[in-house]
C-alpha cells in the first residue's frame, strides 16, 4: 500500500509527502481521528516511505524495505499496541532503549503506537523523556481516537495531524468496485459514518437484520411503547456491547433524519434508508417536527458520548431516561 491507495484524507497525505520531499520529517507525529479512516495504514506507508530504496516521498512497494515492512519482518519498524486495556511502562522502556540504537538495516527507525491514549501515567512519562531528546534517526507515530486523553506535554512535542471521516462518495465507490449493488452501497456508506474499515467488513445480511431490529425499536419509541427491554441488552462494559450500541444508534439516527426529511417535504432521493420510504411515511403524523428534532439531538449526543469512552452502563441509563423524557415531553 502506498499513499495513493489510502482512501480519503488527501490533505494529510500532501503534508506527509512534503515533509519527505524536504527531508524535514518530525521526530514525533500524533495521528488523531475517528475509527476506520486509515490512520494505521498511513503510519505504515510513512514508515515505508522513510525507508524506501527507490522513492523519496512514497512507498514503491517493490524494494526489499517496503516488502519487509509489509510482511512485518523489518527490525527497524516496531508496532506497539495495548496489552489488555493499557500500554505499560515496560513497553515504553523497550521502545526507549531501542530508539537510541542506530538503525540495523534502515535509514530511519519508526515506532508506531496504536491506541496511544491507553498509556499508563508511567508509560506516558517514559515516552515524554524520548520526545524531549529524540535521536535524529528515530521517529515515533502515535495513533489515537481520543486525543484529549493524551497528556498535554506529549501533544505539545508532536506534530498533530487530525484525520477526517472518509467521504461517503468514496466509500460508496469502494463498495461498488467490490461488487455491491448501487443502492446497497449507498445505504452502507451512509450508515458507517465515514468508517471505511467497518464498511468493508460488514455483511449485507447482518446490516439488514440490524436495520429491521432497529426499525422495530424506532416504532416502539414513536408509538410510546415499552423500550427498556431493548436498551438493557447494552448495559455492559464489554467492548462488543459498546460497538453494537453504536451501530444501533447510528441506524436509529438515520431513521429519525429520514422522518424529518419527509416531514419537511424534502427530496426523497436524499433519504438515508430509501428502501424504508413507505414505512417512514406511515409514521409521519405520529409526532411533531419539534419532537423529531429533539429525538435526533439526544441520539446524536449519545453517539458523541460513546466516542468519549464514557461508562456504558451510565450512558445506557442516560439514553433511556432521555427517551422517556422525550416521549412524554
Amino acid at each position: 500500500m502506498a499513499f495513493k491507495d489510502i482512501i480519503g484524507n488527501d490533505r494529510i497525505k500532501r503534508i506527509l509527502r512534503k515533509t519527505l520531499q524536504k527531508k524535514k520529517i518530525p521526530n514525533s507525529l500524533l495521528f488523531s481521528g475517528p475509527e476506520g479512516v486509515g490512520m494505521k495504514d498511513m503510519a505504515l506507508v510513512m514508515a515505508k516511505a522513510m525507508n524506501c530504496q527507490q522513492k523519496k516521498d512514497d512507498a514503491c512497494e517493490v524494494c526489499a524495505s517496503c516488502r519487509a515492512i509489509n510482511s512485518r519482518n523489518f527490525p527497524d519498524v516496531m508496532e506497539l499496541s495495548p496489552i489488555g486495556d493499557v500500554i505499560r511502562i515496560d513497553q515504553m522502556r523497550i521502545l526507549k532503549q531501542t530508539a537510541y540504537f542506530r538503525p540495523m538495516v534502515a535509514k530511519k527507525k519508526v515506532f508506531i503506537v496504536e491506541e496511544a491514549e491507553k498509556m499508563t501515567d508511567e508509560a506516558s512519562n517514559s515516552l515524554l523523556k524520548i520526545l524531549e531528546e529524540p535521536p535524529h534517526f528515530s521517529h515515533i507515530i502515535l495513533i489515537t481516537q481520543n486525543p484529549y486523553m493524551i497528556i498535554p506535554t506529549i501533544k505539545s512535542r508532536c506534530q498533530v495531524l487530525t484525520f477526517s471521516r472518509v467521504p461517503r462518495e468514496n466509500i460508496e465507490k469502494v463498495l461498488t468496485e467490490k461488487g455491491y449493488e448501487e443502492e446497497k452501497a449507498k445505504i452502507i456508506s451512509l450508515l458507517v459514518r465515514g468508517n471505511l474499515k467497518q464498511a468493508i467488513s460488514l455483511e449485507w445480511e447482518e446490516i439488514q437484520a440490524r436495520r429491521r431490529q432497529t426499525w422495530q425499536f424506532f416504532l416502539s419509541l414513536i408509538k410510546e411503547e415499552k423500550t427498556s427491554h431493548f436498551l438493557k441488552n447494552f448495559s455492559s462494559t464489554r467492548a462488543v456491547a459498546k460497538e453494537e450500541l453504536s451501530k444501533v444508534l447510528e441506524i436509529l439516527s438515520s431513521f429519525c433524519r429520514d422522518l424529518i426529511l419527509i416531514k419537511e417535504k424534502g427530496d426523497v432521493h436524499l433519504l438515508l434508508n430509501p428502501d424504508y420510504e413507505e414505512e417512514i411515511k406511515k409514521t409521519e403524523k405520529l409526532l411533531s417536527l419539534e419532537l423529531s428534532m429533539n429525538f435526533l439531538t439526544k441520539i446524536e449526543y449519545a453517539l458523541y458520548a460513546l466516542g468519549k469512552n464514557l461508562n456504558i452502563n451510565l450512558l445506557v441509563s442516560s439514553i433511556f431516561s432521555s427517551l422517556v423524557e422525550w416521549r412524554y415531553a
